[in-house]
Order: C-alpha cells, then structure tokens, then sequence
C-alpha cells in the first residue's frame, strides 16, 4: 500500500509539472537574450574606449561576444576586431591578420597602449 501510494505521489508530481508549462514559458527558456553581433558589446566598454571604437566606424557598429576580452583584474581591455563588424566600412582585417588593439588603465582611464595585425584571439 505504502509503495502504491508514493507512486500515485510521484505521479502527480510530474503531472502537475508538465501541465503547468504552458508555450511562453518554453518560448522564454529557448529565446536567445544575447544575439551573437550586438551594438552592447560595444555600449558596454568604458567611455575612452567606446569613443575610440565609435570614431573608427561610419555608422551602426555591432560585435561579437568576444570583440572585447578583459586581462589583469580589468586593468586590460583586448579588442579583437575579427570579431567587430561596421556597417558601412571599413574592414579591419587584412592577408596579415585582424586588427587587435591593447587599452590599459592608468589613473581610471583607459589609454590605447598597442594596436597591431595578427591572427584570430591573439
């Protein structure tokens, strides 16, 4: 009797789980919230830096997940231009590899310390 009635419990656990799913909450899990180019991965970097990127496009600049890496506690900030897309030109990658450029913070602002061409991620 005990085993019938905690598989009648169980039963109606799974049975009140699966029917109180209803289409929008099965929507919201599978929507993607961060598409993979984005202009707020670009709206999201410091203020020196955005301004730097921003001059660098014509207009409706958008990047990708890893367009920027951050290195030594967030003192560092990579950009990884491989993965930076402007709408109308220029393009930032060449037979030499992809623009990459190295900000450092000094006095809580960042500067422009390195740019260079080289292969993807480095």
């Amino acid at each position: 009797m005990k085993a019938l009635k905690a598989q009648l419990v169980w039963w109606a656990a799974v049975f009140s789980l699966v029917f109180s799913w209803d289409a929008n909450s099965i929507a919201a899990a599978q929507h993607v919230r961060d598409p993979p180019w984005n202009p707020d991965h670009i709206d999201h970097l410091p203020t020196e830096v955005r301004s730097a990127v921003l001059a660098m496009c014509g207009k409706a600049p958008s990047a990708g997940h890893y367009f920027a890496t951050y290195s030594r506690n967030s003192q560092q900030i990579n950009l990884h231009f491989e993965h930076f897309h402007c709408e109308s030109g220029p393009h930032f990658c060449t037979a030499a590899g992809c623009l990459h450029q190295v900000y450092a913070s000094t006095g809580g602002h960042y500067r422009l310390v390195k740019s260079f061409y080289g292969t993807a991620n480095d």
